[in-house]
């Protein structure tokens, strides 16, 4: 009162709408045009007096309740004109009093607030209101209650919506207590959900807690409430709403307003159904992981996939079906986002499962387009070596190599450039601008290459001149008497993804699926598993994932590893049933070592019947089983189970049992032992079964056993490097201890080498013998940087061996397509 009696001392005029406390007897000669309950709207005084200067507004007063005072009331608001003052009493009239008698509340504070409130939001129910204020308690009371599920006509907001985006906790318990509608939808498509998803896990836990079915509704916006939380910034809001059970696979979607009716009927069934996707399964992960998710990146949207931070929970997630190739709103994929982080784990965990690698984002941009901007030179390897497009163009026109920030001079860009260079990445075309020399069509910059490596004395002269003399040999035979097209596969354990690299040149050279260029394909080790798997079905590119699979599930702990993980890939991708006879082209060659006897045998593996099995089979005999010993004490030495009965996972895991990695498979071992590089022994085997065939008439079977065409690939040539103390000799001090030590250290390497070696000399006998015999004979061992262990963990290590095997067979790009016109120049024989 003091304060209204200084104001009119000093004839400050009131807000219109600042309530403020007066007097009933200013109103005594004040015409009432509207009366409700303790609520009036006054006339303007009739004459004005003018030292008053309410008198010429139309004035919404309430009357204190007269338990409190028959004197004191509010002005509550002042208007011009008769219609403004009473849309506002309609709107007060309904909901004041009845505030003001639920509360017992009445000051002018709280009746500030409350206008305040109606202002904004005219078209809510005394239930919205008190949601507001989170007077939970007063929903006890019956008035309040039966409007606990109205909807605000203006925005389809209820009551608990309101409780929420307040973000009071307790309101919100007290009201999904009282069962309120937990599926309502505003008039802008969100669920109680989509307000959540800006507040506080506490709210989303205790939605969540009752009814979950909303969790994956689209607004009318094209976001979910995981989308929301995700643009609201707010990890903690996404984590409970994962873990509540939201579907991590529903992208963002901008949507045209003229389609949401149709997409938005029956929205909750259809929501309802997509939500069993996951099932809360991401939840359950994220309990587990939480610290490895990055919490910068969720306002980008997207999945977890998107904000794993670690190839475990990467692995996880794809396991459980987590889409690999899901956008966030940038358009972006998680292989984008690992690019851009440089996570090279996480980027080879999606790339080996399968994870598109030429999705351009909103500006066109590849992964190989973003990872050339950042200086790691490992991740560019692994986008190219999984087939990355090169020459892909964003929206602005440009390639990886114009993106390319080079500097000319030794930093990790130029290198870059080298990488892209050396591997076919083409210069711009010459209308393009912008250019620098790193990719002008005039330029001459190519980058900085790495060190050369040391490498064995060349023998190209003898080569080419034995390859000329086959070639002049294969063009005197008649080429219907050679029909046969050989492929070997040496062994070399995790270096296999060398021979996958080298072979992914050669399919796209000859433009179809590999193992339909050849009808024998013959493997050793690493090799036998590649060729069986390539046999059974598998693309390349579905090999290559298997390699890294069993990189990371079967190297695990200390040699020897345990062979159970192994063998459950090879179950996986073989099949558990199929025996060797049930593949029929093409015909294979496993190498593996019987090693149950002394001397230990050679044994192949085939889909087909040997040479000795032809001539028993024609001649009525049988071969006798492998005997030990004297009359007295003969051991009789099971002979191997036939094609029909051998298992072809069994098959890959004997010729794959190289000691000290894995344990012997039965009386298997790695054929590597003895035929490293299967080229000799399978020229032997297609010798003896083609005079075998001869012998017993069968000339149209013997010709496919004339070969037209061997191609060898390698896991690769180590460098050379320089061997000491190779001398072994009797020890007359200390330091010769340790001299003899280091020396059968390296005489026993020696000897290992020796025994599993598939270059050098080998290969020089193999070649010789196909000159001899005027059948060409195609060799790719990429030359590596390195010595890669059969075992080799390191993603880094291994993308930069497959670069260098892909930089290995552009540079012998013309020899491959020679050979690729020799292969396309025949057709596969027909198989019985």
């Amino acid at each position: 009162m003091l304060n209204s009696i200084f104001r009119g001392l000093l004839g400050t005029e009131e807000a219109p709408t600042k309530v403020i406390e007066v007097r009933s007897d200013n109103y005594i000669s004040r015409p009432i045009h509207y009366r409700e309950d303790s609520i009036l709207l006054y006339g303007p005084k009739s004459p004005s007096d003018g030292k008053n200067t309410k008198d010429k507004y139309f004035e919404i007063v309430l009357h204190k309740p007269f338990t409190e005072s028959l004197h004191q009331m509010y002005s509550l608001c002042r208007a011009k004109t008769l219609e403004e003052a009473e849309e506002k009493f309609i709107v007060y009239k309904e909901r004041i009093p009845i505030f003001i008698k639920i509360t017992k509340e009445c000051t002018v504070a709280i009746l500030q607030k409350l206008c305040d409130t109606l202002s904004q939001h005219q078209s809510w129910t005394i239930a919205h209101m008190m949601a507001h204020f989170g007077l939970s308690e007063q929903f006890n009371d019956p008035e309040v209650q039966k409007h606990i599920d109205d909807i605000d006509p203006l925005t389809g907001a209820s009551p608990l919506m309101v409780a929420v985006k307040s973000c009071n906790v307790r309101m919100v318990q007290s009201l999904v207590s009282l069962h309120c509608s937990l599926d309502v939808i505003d008039l802008e498509g969100n669920t109680v959900f989509h307000y959540a998803a800006a507040s506080n896990k506490e709210i989303i836990n205790a939605l969540a807690s009752k009814s979950p079915s909303s969790l994956n509704v689209y607004n009318k916006q094209g976001y979910t409430p995981l989308h929301t939380a995700c643009l609201a910034d707010a990890p903690d809001c996404v984590r409970a709403l994962m873990l509540a059970g939201a579907d991590v696979n529903l992208t963002a979607a901008k949507r045209s307003t003229s389609l949401l009716p149709v997409h938005f009927e029956g929205n909750m069934t259809a929501v309802r159904k997509s939500a069993t996707l996951l099932s809360g399964i991401v939840g359950d992960l994220l309990q587990d992981n939480q610290p490895k998710l990055y919490q910068q990146d969720m306002k980008h949207g997207g999945t977890p996939l998107h904000w794993a931070i670690s190839r475990e929970v990467v692995v996880a997630l794809v396991d459980k079906n987590c889409d690999i190739n899901a956008l966030n709103f940038d358009g972006r994929t998680a292989l984008h986002i690992m690019v851009l982080r440089g996570r090279l784990e996480c980027a080879m965990a999606l790339l080996s499962r399968g994870a598109e690698h030429s999705i351009g984002d909103n500006e066109g941009n590849t992964p190989l387009h973003l990872a050339v901007k950042q200086p790691n030179i490992a991740i560019v390897q692994a986008l190219i070596v999984f087939g990355a497009n090169l020459e892909a163009k964003n929206n602005m026109g440009n390639t990886p190599r114009h993106t390319l920030p080079t500097e000319l001079s030794n930093s990790n860009y130029d290198k870059i450039l080298y990488v892209l260079h050396a591997v076919g990445a083409k210069r711009c075309a010459p209308e393009i601008s912008g250019c620098r020399s790193s990719c002008s069509a005039r330029g001459d910059y190519n980058g900085v290459p790495p060190p050369p490596v040391a490498r064995s004395s060349t023998r190209d002269l003898v080569s080419q001149m034995l390859s000329v003399a086959a070639m002049e040999r294969a063009a005197c035979y008649d080429t219907t008497q050679k029909q046969g097209r050989l492929l070997c596969l040496d062994g070399g354990g995790i270096r296999g993804l060398v021979l996958v690299q080298v072979l992914l040149s050669l399919e796209e050279a000859v433009g179809r699926p590999i193992v339909e260029c050849f009808d024998w394909v013959a493997g050793t080790s690493t090799g036998g598993i590649l060729a069986l798997g390539l046999a059974s079905g598998k693309s390349l590119r579905e090999c290559q994932r298997v390699y890294f699979r069993l990189k990371e599930c079967a190297f695990i702990g200390m040699r020897p590893y345990p062979s159970e993980a192994l063998e459950t890939i090879l179950k996986d991708c073989l099949g558990t049933e199929t025996v060797m006879s049930d593949i029929k082209h093409p015909k294979l060659m496993i190498l593996a070592l019987l090693a149950d006897r002394k001397p230990v045998d050679l044994h192949l593996f085939r889909n087909y019947k040997s040479a000795q099995e032809i001539l028993d089979e024609h001649n009525g005999t049988t071969s006798p089983h492998a005997e030990a010993g004297d009359q007295a004490s003969v051991v009789s030495l099971a002979q191997p189970p036939p094609p029909s009965e051998q298992l072809v996972w069994q098959a890959a895991r004997a010729t794959g049992a190289a000691p000290s990695y894995f344990r012997a498979s039965g009386r298997y071992l790695d054929g590597g032992l003895m035929g490293n590089n299967p080229t000799l022994d399978v020229l032997t085997e297609l010798t003896e079964l083609n005079l075998a065939l001869r012998a017993t008439g069968q000339h149209e079977e013997a010709k496919k056993t004339n070969l037209k065409v061997v191609v060898s690939c390698g896991t690769g040539l180590i460098p050379v490097s320089k061997l000491k103390d190779i001398d072994v000799f009797k020890p007359e001090s200390l330091w010769d201890t340790a001299r003899l030590a280091w020396g059968l250290s390296a005489i026993g390497g020696l000897l290992v080498d020796q025994a599993t070696q598939s270059d050098g000399r080998v290969v020089d006998r193999a070649r010789a013998w196909c000159s001899a015999v005027g059948v060409p004979y195609y060799r790719f061992c990429p030359q590596m940087s390195k010595d890669v262990a059969m075992d080799e963990k390191n993603d880094e290590i291994l993308v930069t061996m497959l670069w260098e095997a892909q930089m290995y067979m552009y540079s012998h790009r013309d020899r491959v397509a020679e050979l690729a016109a020799l292969l396309n120049d025949h057709e596969p024989m027909k198989t019985n």
